[in-house]
């Protein structure tokens, strides 16, 4: 292996990546550079090796949170990837997996984001709303043909359910963002009644569907005008919902509400090819499902901003907020007085 690269990486990495190389299998060439890619809110390392005009992304994450099973993050990558692709998802290929040492080498998607494409658009909406659709049609097909034999046993993640909601989202979005990063004098028993109840009424959603749970922009790569899917680690069983909102409330673009509404409408009819749909009953508890995902997005922009010291996180936060007083300012969030009034003072 080139020394350059050799001199940079750890020798034990360096022939992790050279063994799979020499071995000649679904992708093999002599590596002559390498370069560390950008990070994003997780603690996985990437790298993008070359040569012979071909490349992979070797990926590092050798201490992944694990669950009572003995299941840990990157097992939830490894299988949800594996089990997305054989449902005809265009997840990256997996060329090899240490599981002992926490290292994938990946097939390269590329460097263009859908986040990218979305933003050069925003100034042309008939394109951008193309784009999104494109995103939403093969929506439905993660999320109904993903729930197809996915073991839940087989991933770090609980499933979307009450005692989740209250820790993971609205849980998340009162410890990270309003007290450690806002600093908002509140306690959490004025808002414990409301946060309770909202979380409740979302559980009662009980709907077993694939959950990507991050679908946004900067997750879809745009690869030869096809679409990509990267970061499903998080993929449970959960509400349709969920997904919709995280593409369409995704403030690293911030599409406007009158697209928002084009999108949800074209969702539904693409969604309707695939289950028996009752639409009314979908947008009545939409908002509930929505307002969660955009709490826990302002829990994960105060985390990564106060701990993780990401400060750039905290640029989607206004966007964020502003998404959040609209949908509590629908009428069927006014029994939720000291949310909506905290929220208000944001």
């Amino acid at each position: 292996m080139n020394n350059f690269i050799t001199d940079q990486l750890s020798k034990e990495l360096c022939s992790f990546v050279a063994d799979y190389l020499k071995e000649g299998g679904d992708i093999s060439f002599d590596p002559v550079s390498w370069k560390r890619l950008p990070g994003d809110g997780s603690d996985r390392i990437l790298y993008r090796i070359e040569g012979d005009g071909k490349s992979l992304i070797l990926v590092t994450n050798e201490n992944p949170p694990e669950n009572g099973q003995g299941v840990n993050e990157n097992d939830s990558f490894d299988y949800i990837c594996r089990h997305l692709r054989e449902q005809g998802i265009a997840t990256p290929m997996i060329y090899r997996y240490s599981r002992e040492k926490g290292w994938f080498l990946l097939e390269d998607l590329g460097e263009a984001h859908f986040h990218d494409h979305a933003l050069k658009l925003k100034n042309n909406p008939p394109e951008l709303i193309i784009l999104y659709k494109k995103a939403l049609k093969i929506l439905p097909i993660i999320q109904v043909k993903g729930s197809y034999g996915f073991d839940q046993k087989r991933v770090l993640n609980s499933p979307y359910n009450l005692p989740f909601i209250l820790q993971w989202e609205s849980g998340y979005f009162f410890r990270s963002f309003i007290k450690d990063y806002l600093k908002l004098d509140v306690s959490r028993e004025e808002m414990k009644n409301d946060l309770d109840d909202l979380a409740e009424k979302t559980s009662r959603i009980a709907e077993s569907f694939f959950l990507y749970y991050d679908f946004q922009s900067k997750n879809i790569m745009v690869q030869d005008g096809n679409l990509r899917f990267i970061d499903f680690q998080g993929g449970r069983l959960g509400p349709l919902a969920y997904d919709l909102a995280s593409l369409i409330y995704d403030p690293y673009v911030d599409i406007d509400e009158a697209m928002r509404q084009e999108l949800t409408t074209y969702y539904l009819e693409q969604l309707s090819h695939f289950i028996p749909l009752d639409q009314e009953k979908f947008l009545q508890e939409y908002p509930y499902v929505a307002v969660h995902r955009i709490m826990q997005m302002l829990g994960a922009f105060g985390f990564l901003s106060t701990v993780k010291k990401k400060l750039y996180f905290s640029d989607y936060i206004p966007a964020a907020v502003v998404n959040l007083k609209q949908i509590l300012g629908l009428d069927q969030f006014a029994p939720y007085q000291n949310l909506r009034r905290m929220v208000q003072r944001l």
